[in-house]
């Protein structure tokens, strides 16, 4: 079982990536936006994979992506998007995954990542 953070602002979507991480074994905590994660990650620690919506109000998931790599290279995240993801922002990511999200896909590269296994062709 992984300790995963969800980054999300819609509560549907929120509840949905809960449901399902939950179901497949996982411990998720959410937060409502950027801002909320990063005061999340200093006060409790590290989970093993973040888990990120894109558009988000306040801090969204590009800068929140920037500033978790900066400060916790090894944590990997996952960005959710419907928007297109540039390539900086993509290279950055452990890996991207457009909605509607395909949860075979999804809970295959949460298990990887969350295991350690940072290789994108694994």
């Amino acid at each position: 079982m992984s300790n995963l953070l969800v980054v999300e602002d819609s509560p549907a979507i929120a509840l949905l990536l809960r449901r399902r991480l939950e179901m497949a074994g996982h411990e998720v905590t959410v937060a409502a936006n950027g801002r909320d994660a990063l005061a999340w990650l200093e006060q409790a620690g590290l989970p093993d994979l973040v888990l990120a919506d894109v558009m988000m109000p306040e801090i969204d998931g590009i800068e929140a992506l920037g500033r978790i790599k900066a400060s916790h290279p090894g944590l990997p995240v996952i960005l959710v998007t419907g928007q297109e993801v540039g390539a900086p922002s993509r290279e950055l990511a452990d890996a991207v995954f457009a909605k509607p999200i395909d949860f075979d896909r999804l809970l295959k590269a949460v298990e990887r990542l969350a295991s350690g296994d940072l290789d994108p062709d694994a």
